[in-house]
């Protein structure tokens, strides 16, 4: 039976269904081309052999190589541990997919960019795997605050305990008090004892009374810092504030080669303010002047405390000859969480919480520095 199709009625259609494939194929690499230049997350493609042969723009952000200069490489040379990166490649290729795995790659200017990663093996009909498909999620700074919230928790326990261990010390020091006046009545009534005797008694009396009151003075000091407290105003006189902190860090200070001078305006320099806040602002930043002239080593470490007065502000300045910050780190030194300093000696909260503090007082705190001359900082507070 012949066909009552008219002749070439079959090769429109085809040619029509060809045009549609076509077009539906042009539409869909345009589409695939628009997420890989406007995605975010680190789109990539690789051959059986784990060659790049696609990598979009959020990789060349995330990672900072340009497409042309990855292309053609293999992708486990951008990976931390290539070796981990390929065991994680064959797991992929072995269940079909790795999916949500964290794992760190290197950036080009040479940190560690952390990302979540999702491999897809990419398979043809008969099941031969050609290649693998990669999407990576930057989750650097979601895992940095997971990490800095873990360690201002371990800080807020160290504060705690602190705070506990002063409580401790306050009771024996009381007993030691009460004893060492006893031991004077004693001595006072003795007989026996020779003028010299009693005198060497009442002068070790006296030492111990003296130093059990420098230990309480130390744990109310330590006490006031730690407690956490509301802003308070009252009468504060600086430049005692100034000793008296200075004093607290005395037992630190006296095993290092470091002379601290204090030159100071004349007379008594009174203001309306928060003395255990501008404490604390003293403390961080003194320790971080220590700090700075220890990190530079050598002998002839100094630190100078100046105060005046600029119009109708109080100037604390706070100078060191230490290292000094690099014009690097110069713009992110009031960053939470930014330290220069090795993991256990900082916590990059000094420095913010100490600006926050200055600024709810009404004041500013500022610095100048050279790399490799030294840093000095600028506390202003306003006289009323």
């Amino acid at each position: 039976m012949e066909s009552s199709d008219p002749p070439g009625s079959h090769s429109k259609e085809n040619a029509q269904e060809i045009l549609g494939l076509k077009m539906e194929l042009l539409q869909t690499r345009r589409y695939l081309q628009c997420i890989l230049q406007h995605s975010n997350d680190i789109i990539f493609a690789t051959d059986a052999g784990g060659i790049l042969v696609s990598f979009g723009r959020g990789g060349e952000k995330a990672l900072g190589y340009p497409r042309e200069e990855v292309a053609g490489r293999p992708i486990r040379d951008l990976a931390v541990d290539p070796s981990e990166f390929d065991r994680l490649t064959a797991l992929a290729q072995e269940m079909g997919n790795a999916a949500h795995v964290e794992f760190p790659f290197r950036h080009k200017a040479g940190h560690t960019i952390y990302c979540d990663v999702s491999l897809i093996a990419f398979t043809r009909a008969e099941g031969q795997t050609v290649g693998t498909v990669g999407i990576g999620r930057d989750v650097t700074q979601q895992k940095k605050l997971q990490e800095d919230l873990i360690r201002v928790d371990r800080l807020a326990e160290i504060g705690r305990t602190a705070s506990g261990i002063a409580h401790e010390i306050n009771n024996p020091l009381a007993i030691i008090g009460e004893i060492s006046g006893w031991i004077r009545t004693v001595a006072g009534d003795a007989k026996g004892l020779t003028p010299e005797d009693r005198e060497e008694i009442e002068r070790a009396v006296r030492f111990i009374q003296e130093q059990t009151r420098r230990c309480r003075s130390i744990t109310h000091q330590l006490l006031s810092f730690v407690r956490d407290s509301g802003p308070s105003r009252a009468s504060v006189d600086i430049h005692k504030l100034l000793e008296e902190t200075v004093s607290f860090l005395n037992p630190d200070l006296k095993y290092k080669e470091i002379l601290v001078s204090i030159n100071l305006m004349e007379g008594p320099l009174v203001m309306d303010s928060d003395k255990q806040m501008l404490e604390q602002v003293l403390v961080n930043l003194l320790s971080n002047a220590v700090y700075a002239v220890e990190e530079k080593g050598g002998k002839g470490g100094r630190i100078d405390i100046a105060t005046a007065r600029v119009e109708s502000m109080i100037e604390i300045r706070i100078s060191d000859n230490g290292a000094g910050i690099s014009e690097e780190n110069q713009k992110r030194m009031f960053d939470l969480f930014f330290t220069t300093k090795p993991p256990g000696k900082g916590t990059g909260l000094g420095l913010p919480i100490c600006q926050n503090i200055i600024r709810k007082l009404g004041g500013d705190l500022s610095f100048k520095t050279e790399a490799g001359e030294g840093t000095t900082f600028f506390v202003r507070l306003p006289v009323s």
